[in-house]
């Protein structure tokens, strides 16, 4: 078929029979290889802000998107590992569909002195607390295990 002709059967173009390897290659970008180098060797985050709006990005941006404004490195600031639990579920299976033999609690995390958020585990006794607005603070793998992305934060956990 060419471009120009009709399609008459809408499954035609959408099935594939057999297996169709796909890779992804996802880089971080001056931004992110920069975040990724801070939090390697510090047990806190980087962010950048804006110098027309001051808008705080975490994570890091090289350029406003809200007024395209360039953030140039001397507006990156580094802001602690801590904020505050916006919103959170229990997780009682794993990726792959299989029960976890413990539930896990996932939040999103408010980082402090920034406009961004972290989604991150959230290690607690009590699965059942309810735990917006609750004060955290990440716990990091230690610095000679750390390689640079996102697995290098543990989890968070109450102040």
């Amino acid at each position: 078929m060419t471009f120009f002709e009709k399609q008459t059967d809408p499954t035609s173009p959408m099935h594939w029979r057999g297996n169709m390897q796909a890779d992804y290659l996802y880089p971080s970008g001056v931004a992110g290889n920069k975040f990724f180098k801070h939090i390697m060797k510090n047990d806190s985050f980087l962010a950048s802000k804006c110098p027309k709006c001051s808008k705080t990005y975490f994570p890091p941006r090289l350029y406003c998107e809200d007024c395209f404004c360039d953030i140039p490195e001397d507006e990156w600031i580094e802001v602690p590992a801590t904020g505050t639990i916006k919103l959170h579920t229990t997780v009682t299976i794993d990726s792959y569909g299989k029960k976890l033999d413990k539930p896990k609690v996932i939040g999103m995390i408010d980082i402090d002195n920034t406009d961004g958020s972290f989604l991150g585990v959230i290690k607690t006794d009590n699965i059942d607390e309810e735990l917006r607005g609750k004060q955290v603070k990440a716990v990091f793998q230690p610095q000679n295990k750390r390689e640079g992305t996102l697995k290098d934060v543990l989890y968070f956990t109450k102040k």
